[in-house]
């Protein structure tokens, strides 16, 4: 007799494992683009910014309604949101200055360990196998976020410089944790098959 639990944990993390893939593949994207092909103007810089946190803001809140039974709806929704209202105010902001720019991209990695660790307690009280995925990724935005907030810089250079890093950092451990979502998952199911073959 195989345990349902198991076998539920197994198919929600069969459906969903792509969700964090993707969202590593676009901070992976920005983290290489911002690192090795930096912009020279303040416009592009924002606009790049500005769009991709709107994308990231849709993805999250896509995948809190796709994986509620894990994380709940809540705070990634509450993030999500935020991240969205972040790219909006980057898009129509007249001219920011590179500080502007900075503290809103600082306040966005913050933002992203927020949501990371609460989603990260949520899924470890719901037996979530992969909690500690988002925990990483929210204990390294977290201690980012701090650290751009308490260097402040205004080198259009150094800001893409640092949020390349971060992104590069950020889109590996998702990428990494889609795919170890996936591997338990195939993990559960072999072990449920070899249950009810003895």
């Amino acid at each position: 007799m195989t345990d349902p639990t198991a076998t539920a944990i197994a198919a929600q993390l069969r459906r969903f494992w792509w969700l964090p893939v993707l969202r590593g593949i676009l901070l992976l994207g920005l983290g290489l683009f911002m690192v090795f092909k930096p912009f020279d103007t303040l416009t592009a810089l924002v606009w790049l910014i500005g769009l991709f946190t709107i994308v990231d803001g849709v993805l999250t809140i896509i995948s809190a309604f796709l994986d509620k039974r894990d994380t709940g709806v809540l705070w990634p929704v509450v993030g999500g949101l935020v991240t969205i209202a972040i790219g909006v105010v980057l898009l129509a902001w007249p001219g920011p200055t590179v500080k502007v720019l900075f503290y809103l991209t600082a306040f966005w990695v913050i933002l992203l360990g927020v949501v990371g660790i609460i989603g990260s307690i949520v899924s470890h009280k719901r037996d979530n196998p992969t909690w500690f995925f988002p925990l990483i990724l929210g204990l390294i935005s977290l201690m980012i976020g701090l650290l751009l907030v308490t260097n402040p810089q205004t080198s259009i250079a150094v800001v893409m410089l640092l949020v390349g890093l971060f992104a590069l950092v950020a889109g590996v451990v998702l990428v990494v944790g889609g795919f170890a979502a996936r591997s338990i998952a195939a993990t559960i199911e072999d072990d449920a098959k070899k249950v009810i073959e003895l």
